[in-house]
């Protein structure tokens, strides 16, 4: 089975997005990188001024593989209403919510054999509800393991997240996302 294709897509072709995944260890190969069940690519946007995550098919380019060790351990999609959405997907809700302070969100995570998902339900006026207002429903968030943070990275303080696991937010360039979330351990 083909990997599954997550396209950041970026308004600028500055190369900042790439420079900024490099700095975590992420070195793409023509816009690519392996992280495990997925292949995220980083792709020139048709829309002026926005940033977003966006889930495509099957990942046929040739992507690197990732560094060791560095995962996607699930993929965080904003929405108003988890429940709503876990059942257009087929899919129940499984464990507890999940407090994401740094995000202000409360996370609910689905049961999926292919993509870990966890469902993002804004809990404050904070990041979640920004990418929703400007966004919409939809992927808006990475949660990755064995990225190590150097002192030099810009990230909250360690706090749970809507995994259910530790982890720092790393600062993203626009309010709205998309956000990259280092675990720990």
């Amino acid at each position: 089975m083909d990997a599954l294709r997550i396209d950041w897509r970026v308004a600028s072709p500055d190369g900042a997005v790439v420079a900024w995944l490099e700095r975590l260890g992420l070195s793409l190969s023509e816009g690519s990188v392996s992280l495990g069940p997925v292949v995220l690519s980083v792709v020139v946007s048709e829309w002026e001024d926005v940033d977003r995550l966006e889930v495509g098919g099957d990942a046929r380019e040739h992507a690197i593989p990732g560094p060791d060790g560095v995962l996607l351990s699930a993929l965080g999609w904003a929405t108003v209403d988890a429940e709503r959405l876990a059942a257009q997907l087929g899919k129940p809700l499984v464990g507890e919510p999940q407090p994401d302070p740094a995000l202000g969100a409360t996370g609910y995570r689905v049961a999926s054999a292919s993509l870990p998902l966890v469902l993002l339900e804004p809990a404050t006026e904070g990041r979640i509800a920004a990418a929703l207002a400007r966004l919409g429903e939809g992927p808006v968030a990475l949660y990755l393991d064995g990225i190590t943070l150097g002192a030099g990275d810009d990230a909250t303080p360690l706090a749970n997240t809507g995994t259910g696991r530790a982890g720092r937010l790393l600062r993203p360039a626009r309010p709205s996302g998309p956000f990259v979330v280092a675990l720990e351990g």
